[in-house]
C-alpha cells in the first residue's frame, strides 16, 4: 500500500507539472516550466492528490467527490502559500485581483476549478493510473519509487538552497551600491591628492560596478525563472531589486569578456 501511494505521489506531482506548464504556455505563448522545483515534477499536486484520493473512498457520490476537492485542494493552496511565505519572505501567488479571495492566498474561482479537477482525478484519471499500476511488478515498482523519490529529494534541496540565497544576493548588490557611492563621492572630493591615490579610486570604483554588475545578472537569471513559473511573485527585496535598471546585453558582454581573461 505504501508502494503504491508513493507512486500515486510521484505520477501526480509529474502531471500537475503537466498541467500548470501547459496553461502557463498556452497563457504567455511560449514555454514554461512550472512550479517551484527545477524538475517537472509539483509535489503539492502529488500531496493534495493522494489525500483527495484516501478522502474518495468515503463516497463515489459526485457531489461528494466535487465537495471534498473543493475543500481539500482550497486549504492545501492556503497551507502551502503560508508555508512559502514564512519560508522564503515572498509571496508566490496573489488571488488579490480576484473576486471572493481570501487574503489574496485562494479564491473562490480556483476553488471551483479544484473541484472539477477532483471529480477527473477520481472519477477518469485515477482508474487508468491504477491499471497502469498493475502492470508493473513490485519489484520494478519499488525501484521507479527509490529513483524518482530521490531525485525530488535532490532537486527540492537544491531549489530551496538556491532560492534561500536570492535574498542574501540582493542585498549584497544593495551593498556593493553603498560601497560605490561612497567611493565615488571620496573621488570627488579628491582636489590636491595625489594623482596615484585617485587613480586607485577609480580602478576601486571599476571593479565594484564589475562586481555588481555580474552579480545583478546572476540574481536576475535566478529570479526570472521564477517568475515565469510564478508570475504574480513578489517581496519587498524583490520589489526593490527589480525596479533597478539591469542591462541585460551589456551584462552579458562583461561576463563573457571576464571568462576571456
Amino acid at each position: 500500500m505504501q508502494t503504491k501511494i508513493i507512486f500515486y505521489f510521484i505520477i501526480y506531482s509529474f502531471l500537475g507539472w503537466c498541467l500548470e506548464s501547459v496553461y502557463k504556455t498556452i497563457i504567455v505563448r511560449k514555454p514554461v516550466n512550472s512550479g517551484f522545483l527545477y524538475g517537472p515534477f509539483c509535489p503539492m499536486y502529488g500531496i493534495g492528490a493522494v489525500i483527495m484520493l484516501l478522502a474518495s473512498k468515503i463516497s463515489n457520490n459526485i457531489l461528494i467527490i466535487f465537495l471534498m476537492a473543493v475543500t481539500i485542494f482550497t486549504v492545501w493552496e492556503y497551507v502551502v502559500a503560508v508555508v512559502l511565505e514564512k519560508l522564503f519572505k515572498t509571496k508566490y501567488w496573489d488571488y488579490s485581483n480576484i473576486r471572493f479571495n481570501f487574503q489574496g492566498r485562494i479564491c473562490l474561482k480556483n476553488s471551483i476549478y479544484w473541484g472539477i479537477l477532483g471529480v477527473i482525478l477520481v472519477l477518469i484519471i485515477q482508474p487508468c493510473i491504477e491499471k497502469l499500476l498493475n502492470l508493473i511488478p513490485n519489484n520494478i515498482l519499488l525501484y521507479i519509487n527509490i529513483v524518482l523519490s530521490i531525485a525530488i529529494l535532490v532537486d527540492t534541496s537544491i531549489t530551496i538552497f538556491k532560492i534561500m540565497f536570492i535574498d542574501k544576493k540582493i542585498r549584497q548588490v544593495f551593498e556593493l551600491g553603498d560601497m560605490i557611492k561612497e567611493k565615488v563621492s571620496e573621488l570627488k572630493n579628491t582636489e590636491g591628492i595625489e594623482k596615484v591615490y585617485k587613480e586607485n579610486l577609480q580602478k576601486i570604483v571599476k571593479e565594484l560596478k564589475e562586481k555588481q554588475e555580474l552579480l545583478k545578472f546572476k540574481t536576475y537569471k535566478r529570479i526570472l525563472r521564477l517568475k515565469k513559473a510564478f508570475p504574480e511573485m513578489h517581496s519587498e527585496n524583490l520589489a526593490k531589486f527589480m525596479k533597478q535598471k539591469i542591462s541585460l546585453e551589456t551584462i552579458k558582454e562583461k561576463i563573457k569578456k571576464h571568462k576571456e581573461k
